[in-house]
Formats: structure tokens, C-alpha cells, sequence
């Protein structure tokens, strides 16, 4: 359309420097008033192309802040744990105090974490058990990404490389003081043997094998009068649908004694 409007003009100016001027606004009134409709035209397209470019740039520039912004607050798309080589590892003045069959609650990075947690309303999203404390703590869960190699299954995972803070958003560890200290060792001992079984999320009534059943199904053992406490929750997603059990509800039982949260021990707050 401008290009068309710039050789109107320029045909109408070219035609009229050729014509004798005695004539031109007696005769040619009408072409010089196109002339001046066909300038302001061009000057009203030059307005709005700039007009267009202007809101392009301001809505791209609004896009790319959108988009930061919701990979920073709702860690969208952000896996943790694709790196498994580049991680710092967990450490604590306190580690020496843990003992095998401590229960550890952990928030990683990431869409899952934030998604169990939005679903749940709990502060946590993934739960696991200290299995082992010499040479090495090691703690046994069942998880759906933590070692890449290894998807959906029951893992035991250095506690270092598990409380990471490259994967580790806060976490806490209590110890279940409603079972006696040689209980808990036999229940680690359960929960260690499911190790390379394959993760299985299902509802209650189903066969099952996620993190929080993990340790709920020794617990109706050991302990089947508190294994009844631990509420579950209804969900009615797509492909998620029944009763399921998240780490918070374990935090609700009596004698479940609180150690330490995000390297503060409990009796130092």
C-alpha cells in the first residue's frame, strides 16, 4: 500500500512540473488535492507501521519476562537431576547424630517437586529412609527421576548426593520414636530389600510402590495401629485418580520427633 502511494505522488509531481503553472490550479485542483490526501496517507502508514513496530516490541519484550519469570517462581521445564555428574554435596555438623531408620522429608527443584506439593498442600514432596550409616549414610527411596539411568524405581542414594543443595530445596529429618530402636533397624531392613523394584503409582486399593508407600507398607507391620492414622488423600486427575498418601501425613503421628531442618538442629532453635 505505501509503495503504491509513493508512485501516485511521485507521477503527479512529475506531471505537474511539465504543465504550464497558468494552468495548473484552475485545471488541476482536483490532482493536487489526491496529491495531498495521497501525502497524508503515506504519513498516516508511516504512523501505524511504527505503531506496530512499537507493540511488537513491547509484547515480546513482555513475553520473554513472562516466561523467565514463571521458570524462576513455578520452575517450569527444570529437571534437577539431569546433571548427576555436577552436584555439591550434602554436609553437616550433625550427621553424626542420625541413625539408620530416620525418615528424611525433602522439596527438590522442579515441576514434579512443585506439582506434588500444589496437589498434596503439603510442604513436602518426597520422603525416604536412612538404610544405612557406616561407611556411608545411604538413604532408600522410590522415585521417578533421581538417576537418570535408573527411572522409576526403588533406589538407595548417598544422603550427600540426596540432600544436595543443587537438588534439594529444604528438607527434614525426624526420627519415628514410636518404634523401639532394634524395630527400626528391622523396619530399615524391609525397606532397604525393595531396592530395584520398579515404581508403581497407584491408588490404595491398587498395587502400589511410590515413595510414601514405600514406608507406609512395613509400617502396617510394625506399627498397624499408627499405619491406620496416616491420612490419605482423594484425587480425582487425569490418570490420578483414588486415595494417595503423601510425606507430610507422616509428620502427624505421635512421637515422630523432629531432628533437623535444613542443617538446624531442633533443640538449638
Amino acid at each position: 500500500m505505501l509503495y503504491k502511494l509513493r508512485l501516485i505522488h511521485f507521477l503527479g509531481r512529475s506531471f505537474m512540473r511539465n504543465y504550464p503553472k497558468r494552468n495548473y490550479f484552475k485545471t488541476f485542483r482536483p490532482l493536487s488535492a489526491l496529491l495531498s490526501l495521497g501525502r497524508l496517507a503515506q504519513g498516516y502508514v508511516r504512523s501505524i507501521n511504527r505503531r506496530v513496530r512499537l507493540l511488537l516490541i513491547v509484547l515480546s519484550l513482555f513475553c520473554i519476562t513472562l516466561l523467565i519469570a514463571l521458570i524462576v517462581v513455578l520452575e517450569i521445564d527444570l529437571n534437577p537431576f539431569s546433571d548427576q555428574e555436577y552436584y555439591q554435596p550434602w554436609d553437616s555438623t550433625y550427621r553424626d547424630q542420625l541413625a539408620v531408620g530416620d525418615i528424611v522429608f525433602r522439596t527438590a527443584y522442579g515441576k514434579e517437586s512443585r506439582f506434588v506439593q500444589w496437589i498434596s498442600g503439603g510442604e513436602f514432596s518426597h520422603i525416604a529412609l536412612i538404610t544405612a550409616v557406616e561407611p556411608e549414610i545411604i538413604v532408600t527411596h522410590a522415585t521417578t527421576n533421581d538417576e537418570e539411568a535408573l527411572p522409576n524405581q526403588v533406589l538407595a542414594t548417598p544422603i550427600e548426593k540426596f540432600l544436595s543443595p543443587t537438588f534439594a530445596k529444604t528438607y527434614l529429618i525426624a526420627r519415628p520414636e514410636f518404634l523401639p530402636d532394634i524395630e527400626r533397624l528391622y523396619f530399615a531392613e524391609m525397606v532397604a530389600a525393595r531396592v530395584g523394584e520398579p515404581y508403581i503409582l497407584k491408588g490404595r486399593e491398587e498395587e502400589n510402590l511410590y515413595c510414601t508407600t514405600l514406608l507406609e507398607i512395613p509400617l502396617q507391620q510394625f506399627a498397624p495401629h499408627l499405619a491406620t492414622q496416616l491420612s490419605w488423600q482423594e484425587l480425582s486427575l487425569p490418570g490420578v485418580a483414588g486415595e494417595y498418601l503423601f510425606p507430610d501425613a507422616f509428620l502427624s503421628l505421635p512421637d515422630m520427633r523432629p531432628l533437623l531442618i535444613d542443617d538446624r538442629w531442633i533443640e538449638d532453635l
